[in-house]
């Protein structure tokens, strides 16, 4: 488990300007030998890291004498972090049970050894992103003053193993060794009062005499100490061209090896291997509006795909970029343009190392592409003329269908890996550095091009964990933490069996509904009352049992609700529009009808459940946008999406109404019905659905273009609806499942069935049918922090 304990820094908005790229096959690293030993006991070590390819060794921070002692912090092939120092025999090692598997963002991490300290587990630390690690595989501690091989002098590496020739693959920035100190994150960075996220302060302190500072910011000379010691070091395998704008404080795009076919990337993520077939890659930001720019170039023979891709998009089904109505692209040999299928003649062929310009406009719907500074068939992406496509819709990625080596640039690298001379031209916010100058308003895809979020997702959602005190005693209790008063409170018993509980507003505080079941409405007072900051309980045992592990899923509406005669019922309703929420309450009729929901934009989930009726007729029902033909689910049962229009009357939701027909579910006469209504918000909520594609190691990537805090999923077919959140387990891989449908406890379903919650999204990493098997899926997911501020998982 992660540890909360830490105390932030003070700081203002810290920027940082480089990172530097290590490309693996490069064999690429710093090295330096101190002239004498430092502390050998005390030190800290502190770097930011974007990861690049996964699942080999490769190390942050080394050192190793005689062939056989060897000290290190590094991924391990399992991507899980080792830190250890050995000498005939282990004399410490911690080996996480986190695995370390984002490539989209930037992590921190902070090394301490302190081995003068009496109590033993304080010896050697380990934070993430300003957190403690207290979950390990291993965890072996050095004994009380140990003099380590750390800051011996013996020849030290960054990004090298000690005792192997394996290397890291990704960036780093704003690498600190302070040599005498044990400090803590907070000396390094603190916690955004906004979002929540860890982010980087200056380091103001002193750094003791084997201490260092690399910033990498002068790129003749890529291991400058810019500490006042001169600890400089020795690059070796790497050029100016590895010197890169992509930083912990503005986080580029890349092309994503989560959600990718076979194909092999390197350069930080930003080249493609040649391929024999027609494999596929997505980038790791998407938008669905804005201007965008952003260039490539292909090094060998010319044959590949470039273009842009709907997020929901099955990319191991796609064929070629432009092959489906959601797909545009490009084809080099011959400049044709492709969507749905259809090739048709547009530019030019392009020839190794020519540069392939792409601009997109999303607000208008338009796509160009161009080569060498000229943009094809005379278009004019800062007129808005001569596009080549002016259908683009729907939220979309930068993708490459690779036959052949291709480089891309964001605006973080317009030497192309060193395969061109660096031009360095800047997008319209003064950002990035391209070959060409982009088109006046159109930007490079980094965070801080991002819009700001619309809502702050810890104002909205929030997830609690909390310990009975009640049954058998008398006892009530305060859960406090929410961070606002909730207008929807779902609760579930971890450790025993017991049903899920729901709780809103309009239906009034003292009421509630089970999820796993079609009953209808219970008044007993199990919870008494909303309160600024919580909830307060009975002593019930569903709520409250003494000594239970409870978990409570909390959402704001506004309050109790007010008249909404949008539709022929007249319903009551709490809306949230900001966050795409909604809590509406109406009495059916028994005949085709429209009900108000409160939004200002079209619902894309609903969940209605009959509070009156608690037969076999008054399941749970659930319409989901991305289900055709109205189909439903019911998420009191397993049962696969049916076609019903008894339900919905096969009319779609509106900006201001859902439609119901005549059934029980959704409209029995003169029955209560309570509805649940959602629709995505950038950076905060996502209403979709994917493909799945049976693998534990390498499950399909979902893009959310947030950090989830809270997924809800359900296949199709005939499976139970799966709730994971990080508040239960707050790190990778999050094996600990709830089911909506079923009042059981929850399960750890071990190291092959899980999820990887991401910076931008979540990586299914299962074989198991509920969450991945090769059948259509849909999910409802609530973000902790949006991808503009996210740090990696």
């Amino acid at each position: 488990m992660l540890n909360h304990g830490i105390v932030p820094a003070s700081g203002g908005d810290y920027e940082i300007d480089n990172s530097l790229r290590f490309n693996d096959n490069d064999s690429a690293y710093l090295s330096r030998t101190p002239s004498s030993a430092g502390n050998r006991k005390t030190w800290t070590w502190s770097g930011w890291v974007k990861r690049g390819n996964l699942g080999t060794v490769q190390s942050l921070f080394s050192t190793s004498r005689d062939g056989s002692a060897i000290a290190d912090i590094t991924f391990r092939a399992d991507d899980k972090i080792d830190f250890m120092d050995y000498v005939s025999g282990y004399r410490y090692r911690l080996i996480t049970t986190q695995l370390f598997r984002d490539v989209s963002s930037w992590y921190h991490f902070v090394a301490v050894s302190d081995t003068s300290n009496s109590t033993s587990s304080n010896r050697v630390v380990l934070y993430v992103n300003g957190e403690r690690v207290t979950a390990f595989d291993t965890a072996t501690y050095p004994t009380q003053n140990l003099d380590g091989d750390f800051n011996d002098s013996n020849e030290h590496r960054v990004a090298r193993e000690g005792r192997y020739t394996s290397y890291l693959d990704g960036y780093l920035a704003e690498v600190n060794f302070v040599d005498g100190q044990a400090l803590t994150p907070a000396d390094f960075g603190e916690t955004d009062e906004d979002y929540g996220h860890w982010k980087p302060i200056e380091y103001e302190g002193t750094y003791g005499t084997n201490g260092f500072y690399l910033d990498f910011s002068n790129s003749g000379s890529l291991g400058t100490d810019a500490s006042s010691n001169s600890n400089n070091w020795t690059p070796n395998n790497l050029s100016a061209t590895d010197q890169m704008l992509d930083s912990p404080t503005n986080n580029f795009c890349t092309l994503n090896p989560l959600d990718k076919e076979s194909l092999t990337l390197s350069e930080g993520n930003l080249q493609t291997s040649a391929e024999a077939s027609d494999d596929n890659v997505r980038a790791t930001i998407s938008q669905s509006a804005g201007k965008w720019y952003w260039e490539s170039i292909e090094t060998s023979t010319i044959q590949s795909h470039l273009g842009i891709l709907d997020v929901s998009n099955d990319i191991y089904s796609l064929g070629y970029m432009g092959s489906t109505a959601d797909s545009w692209g490009i084809y080099t040999p011959n400049g044709n343009k492709r969507n749905n299928g259809s090739y048709v003649s547009y530019g030019s062929a392009l020839a190794t190392d020519d540069v392939l310009m792409t601009a997109v406009d999303l607000d208008s719907g338009k796509i160009w592409w161009g080569k060498n500074g000229t943009w094809f068939a005379s278009g004019n992406p800062s007129s808005g003329t001569n596009a080549a496509f002016t259908n683009v819709s729907g939220e979309v990625s930068p993708a490459v269908t690779s036959f052949r080596a291709n480089v891309l640039n964001f605006g973080q690298d317009s030497s192309f890996a060193g395969n061109k001379t660096a031009q360095g031209n800047q997008d319209s916010n003064g950002i990035g550095d391209f070959y060409y100058t982009p088109p006046s308003g159109y930007l490079a895809l980094c965070t801080q091009n991002l819009p700001e979020p619309t809502v702050v997702p810890s104002e909205h959602f929030n997830t609690v964990l909390y310990t009975g005190n009640g049954y058998p005693t008398s006892n009530t209790q305060s859960v406090t933490g929410i961070g606002f008063q909730p207008d929807w409170t779902w609760i579930k018993v971890r450790d025993n069996p017991n049903n899920h509980r729901l709780f809103d507003v309009v239906r009034g505080v003292t009421k509630d509904l089970i999820s796993n079941s079609t009953g209808a409405e219970e008044d007993v007072s199990r919870l008494t009352s909303f309160d600024s900051d919580g909830f307060t309980t009975s002593n019930n045992s569903e709520v409250n049992r003494e000594g239970n592990d409870i978990v409570a899923w909390n959402w704001k509406a506004n309050g109790t609700g007010v008249s909404n005669t949008d539709g022929s019922i007249t319903s009551t309703v709490s809306a949230n529009q900001d966050a795409g929420f909604s809590i509406v309450s109406y009495t059916g009729t028994g005949s085709t009808a429209t009900v108000g929901h409160g939004l200002s934009k079209k619902p894309q989930a609903l969940i209605i459940k009959n509070r009156t009726d608690g037969d076999s007729s008054s399941h749970w029902l659930n319409y989901f946008e991305s289900e055709t033909a109205f189909k439903r689910l019911m998420l009191n049962s397993t049962s696969a999406s049916e076609s019903h229009s008894v339900h919905f009357n096969n009319t779609e939701p509106t900006s201001s109404v859902f439609t119901i027909n005549t059934s029980n579910a959704g409209n029995g006469s003169s029955d209560t019905f309570i509805a649940y209504c959602f629709h995505s918000v950038d950076g905060y909520s996502k209403v979709g659905s994917y493909t799945g594609n049976g693998s534990s190691s390498d499950g399909t990537f979902v893009y959310t273009g947030f950090r989830p805090k809270y997924v809800l999923i359900k296949s199709v077919n005939t499976q139970s609806w799966n709730i994971t959140d990080t508040a239960r387990l707050n790190y990778n891989l999050n094996d600990l499942r709830l089911l909506a449908n079923s009042s059981g406890a929850e399960e750890d379903r071990g190291a092959s069935d899980g999820i990887d919650m991401l910076s931008n999204g979540f990586k299914l990493r299962s074989t198991a049918t509920i969450i991945n098997s090769a059948n259509n899926f849909i999910y409802i997911a609530f973000a902790e922090t949006p991808f503009k501020y996210s740090n990696a998982r």
